[in-house]
């Protein structure tokens, strides 16, 4: 469909190039589009033949749809305003879909030399984290690309994006389902630069894990609990970083330390009670049928909010009882000191050791003199 209307376009309107270096940023080009174009450009959104789904979660497979893609959506952005909207369900929402589109895969907002893109085809990636959920737990790759755009600062981002890095702790942020930001930018000194380079790819990955499952689910379910949607990142990436997640409603999920620390516990203790085997297998079948639950009722556990504080209580638990091994261990080696060492002294040879050795109880071993020529230590 979207294909023959461009065929229809380019037949009243020569090609415009969508975007152009101004006021810091790309921006659209000042090109108006009359009202027949906009009725064309508009028509599928009017009439249905693209759908929110569609926008929540674009499937493209190469390049050429993309670019294709790209200026469809260029045109009916700058078709959509306020009256235009009223004709579409969700106008609103359909425009800022349409802008995040544009911004991941047509750079709109950041000039080139402060951000890049990398198409990733999750089918093939070589992330660690995307191997884990693929290969091992088995949960098949959906198809098509996932947007991963790098910019260089902050302030290189369009508003869209800039709003989730607020916190100067969020290193990356997943934008509806395939959209990922990250801040990549360029530091000052080798130790910060070291730390970088570790960090940067467990955020990536870590990303890229809400992306696959996101690619999966929002079709089904729009709101994910945090501590399925972060604990998975966490469990298959390993990444400890400050994420955000930005859902198809547009509200901002951004998480603390001490939650992200809840969520890898929820993730060891569901390990640690089914098995690794059979914790992937619910993985697996959660992700296909949208139902985080599955991953506890195994346990007879009837809710979120019972797994989380039975996790605390068995990490708890664990602690204390790591604790307390610390403590009898302690005292071993104390008692185990005080036993190897020396009760006396020799003071005519200098020997030490301990009083049972002595012979008869009264002469040193050593030197075989009276007791009372041997002194205490």
């Amino acid at each position: 469909m979207i294909k023959l209307l461009l065929v229809l376009i380019s037949l009243v309107t020569p090609f415009v190039s969508p975007y152009s270096a101004q006021d810091g940023g790309n921006e659209f080009n000042p090109h108006f589009y009359s009202e027949a174009e906009c009725e064309v450009y508009l028509e599928p959104f009017v009439n249905g033949d693209i759908t929110l789904e569609q926008l929540t979660n674009p499937i493209l497979n190469t390049k050429a749809e993309m670019e294709e893609r790209v200026d469809f959506y260029t045109g009916a952005y700058q078709c959509l305003d306020e009256d235009a909207a009223l004709q579409i369900f969700d106008g609103e929402k359909v425009r800022t879909y349409l802008e995040y589109f544009l911004i991941f895969a047509g750079g709109l907002g950041t000039q080139s030399e402060d951000t890049r893109l990398d198409l990733v085809l999750l089918s093939n990636s070589d992330d660690f984290g995307v191997i884990k959920i693929r290969d091992e737990a088995g949960v098949e790759a959906p198809d098509g690309y996932v947007f991963v755009r790098f910019y260089a600062s902050r302030e290189a981002m369009p508003p869209l994006v800039r709003r989730a890095f607020e916190s100067p702790e969020v290193a990356g942020v997943t934008i509806l389902s395939r959209y990922i930001a990250i801040l990549d930018e360029e530091k000052d000194t080798w130790p910060q630069r070291a730390l970088q380079l570790r960090t940067l790819p467990e955020t990536t990955s870590h990303e890229l894990i809400h992306s696959y499952v996101n690619s999966i689910i929002l079709p089904v379910v729009f709101d994910l609990p945090a501590w399925y949607s972060e604990g998975l990142a966490i469990f298959f990436s390993g990444s400890e970083m400050i994420h955000t997640i930005i859902t198809p409603n547009f509200s901002i999920s951004s998480t603390s330390s001490s939650e992200y620390q809840d969520y890898d516990t929820t993730f060891n203790y569901l390990e640690s009670k089914l098995g690794r085997e059979r914790l992937l297998e619910l993985i697996g079948q959660s992700i296909q049928e949208g139902e985080p639950a599955l991953l506890y009722q195994d346990l007879g556990i009837s809710n979120d909010q019972q797994l989380i504080s039975q996790a605390k209580e068995w990490s708890q638990t664990r602690n204390n009882v790591g604790r307390g091994g610390i403590v009898v261990v302690a005292f071993i080696g104390v008692l185990l000191l005080w036993r190897l060492a020396p009760e006396y002294n020799c003071q005519n040879c200098g020997h030490n050791g301990r009083k049972k050795d002595l012979i008869d109880e009264v002469y040193c071993p050593n030197c075989k003199r009276l007791y009372d020529r041997v002194v205490p230590y």
